[in-house]
């Protein structure tokens, strides 16, 4: 616990931003400041502007929700984002929510460890002895022809389909997450933001920004830049600074390969560490619903098909 008089472990802001050819904000942040850290959440909704922009909010709702249930940890993370990816489900079964869905990429700290929970184009950047390094990867369809070589970064940037997003929550009754961990240093700044911001600024003006500014005047600066440079799309931003790792610092209930300096990705369940990309599935039990809810759809939708097959023979 600090004193009185010394300064926080974390300093953040969070804004967002409708952009100048919008006229609404699909994009949803959060964030909740702890001793030890916080977590902070970037979502970015699609389906139209009425369902995208509650798909982002449930996200961000459940989302801090479930992580202020107790410290955070991987299993808890995951437990976040099904949370998050249940509730937005369920709303998209009705007609006119069909295609619902969001990006989410949030940041649990408790010092001296960060875990990174990330679905979709939203990014995360850590900024670290004058180097920015972009923690996640893309799930978009740009992204992944990147990754294969098939894109050079120039045609990706600009390509007419660099927005068809591969994965996102609410998509699929099951959340497919990607987990990252690493430990953190005094000095370390991140940056959460959604495509608004990556897709319009170079890395070279969001770490210029990053390291000479607080967070409250990054943020401001980032989203003003964003819309001098057109504003195509909702703007998204949280800037995390770590000032000092506090020195009680028990050791974590979850063992993970965190001590070295590099990020690592935690692949829950998986033999193969050294993808990056790695699907990683919430590790809780189901409930009976979870289990069987889509079969339970199947069955009742067939029985309502044959009754009316059956009604209009007679």
């Amino acid at each position: 616990m600090s004193g009185p008089s010394e300064a926080p472990a974390v300093e953040a802001s969070a804004l967002t931003h409708p952009g100048r050819k919008r006229t609404t904000n699909q994009d949803a942040v959060g964030q909740k400041l702890t001793d030890r850290g916080g977590v902070f959440v970037v979502a970015d909704g699609m389906g139209g502007h009425r369902t995208g922009e509650l798909a982002s909010k449930l996200a961000v709702k459940n989302i801090l929700e479930v992580t202020e249930e107790d410290t955070p940890s991987p299993t808890l993370l995951l437990e976040a984002f099904e949370e998050a990816n249940d509730a937005i489900y369920m709303a998209g079964q009705r007609p006119e929510s069909r295609g619902m869905g969001t990006t989410a990429t949030a940041l649990a700290l408790d010092l001296p460890y960060a875990l990174i929970a990330h679905v979709g184009d939203s990014r995360a950047y850590l900024l670290r002895d004058g180097v920015l390094t972009q923690l996640t990867q893309d799930h978009s369809w740009v992204a992944e022809r990147l990754r294969q070589g098939l894109l050079t970064p120039t045609e990706a940037r600009n390509h007419r389909w660099r927005n068809v997003i591969t994965n996102a929550l609410g998509s699929f009754p099951e959340a497919r997450v990607d987990l990252i961990g690493l430990k953190v240093q005094p000095g370390d700044r991140f940056l959460i933001c959604s495509d608004g911001l990556s897709g319009v600024l170079e890395d070279a003006v969001l770490q210029e920004v990053l390291e000479s500014m607080p967070p409250d005047a990054a943020a401001e600066r980032l989203v003003k830049l964003a819309n001098e440079w057109g504003g195509p799309d909702n703007i998204s931003v949280v800037a995390v600074v770590v000032h000092r790792i506090p020195e009680d610092r028990a050791p974590p209930p979850w063992a993970l390969p965190l001590e070295g300096g590099e990020p690592v990705v935690l692949a829950m369940g998986q033999e193969d560490e050294s993808v990056h990309t790695q699907v990683i599935e919430p590790g809780r039990p189901r409930s009976f619903w979870h289990r069987w809810r889509d079969l339970i759809f199947l069955i009742v939708y067939v029985a309502l098909l044959l009754f009316v097959l059956l009604f209009n023979n007679r």
